[in-house]
């Protein structure tokens, strides 16, 4: 049904894109987050004005590329710019939706989103427990995976508006496709990508964002665990990327 995007803006709280330099075939800009105080998990309000701020200076819009899971609130700011009806699909091991915090954190994002005026629904696929164990919003569906034929179709049938928002956490899908810094699902990158074609064919998808990257280490390139997770996070990255601009704009792919 369509979709918006132009390129890709990559946030840089921590320098984790850096070395995945295979993103930047990609038309892209860089938005740096580096030096705003009080931002890793949980988000002061100062601070979420001042990345606010910077988000509007943005020159690519379409797909976002946040950092680690850590800052996965600054969804919650890309929402606010959305001025018709919609509905968020949330791809995630948790649901982000805890109650009671002062400040956004990580956790408690989609709550904060749930005010907006124009979130009609929010579908969130990955956790492993449905709505009725989780005791959550009437206006929030879960979607534990399930690998069989009828799944997507659940998937679509749970999204009352013709417009959506896409946001990622690769800490929905399995080890060997991701490695993140929070315990992971158990979803394969081609039942993610298989998914995100179903919806973009079908809905008017607003933005993209994804998030789940494996925190850099001082002693980064000593360190195996941080290689095989540079290695399969840029692959699951480029993966979505190419996949969203197929639809998006197919001018925009990488040779």
């Amino acid at each position: 049904m369509g979709v918006q995007g132009n390129g890709v803006t990559m946030l840089n709280f921590d320098g984790v894109y850096r070395p995945q330099k295979r993103l930047f075939q990609f038309p892209h800009e860089w938005v740096d987050l580096a030096d705003v105080p009080e931002t890793n998990l949980y988000c002061s309000e100062a601070a979420l004005a001042e990345i606010e701020r910077r988000l509007e200076r943005r020159r690519k819009r379409g797909a976002v590329l946040i950092g680690s899971g850590n800052y996965h609130y600054v969804t919650y700011l890309l929402l606010k710019e959305i001025n018709e009806p919609f509905t968020l699909v949330l791809f995630d091991r948790h649901t982000d939706a805890e109650g009671g915090d002062d400040v956004i954190s990580c956790g408690s994002w989609v709550s904060y989103a749930l005010k907006h005026p124009r979130l009609q629904k929010v579908v969130i696929v990955g956790p492993t427990a449905s709505s009725h164990q989780l005791r959550l919003s009437p206006n929030m569906t879960v979607l534990p995976f399930d690998d069989h034929d009828e799944w997507p179709k659940a998937l679509i049938e749970a999204i009352p508006t013709g417009s959506i928002y896409i946001s990622i956490d690769k800490d929905a899908l399995r080890r060997e496709d991701a490695v993140t810094n929070w315990d992971q699902g158990v979803i394969p990158l081609s039942q993610l990508l298989a998914c995100l074609r179903l919806l973009l064919f079908h809905k008017k998808v607003l933005g993209v964002d994804i998030c789940g990257e494996y925190p850099p280490s001082a002693v980064d390139m000593f360190d195996p665990l941080c290689r095989e997770a540079r290695g399969k996070n840029e692959q699951a990255n480029m993966a979505i990327l190419e996949t969203y601009f197929h639809y998006a704009a197919p001018h925009l792919r990488p040779a």
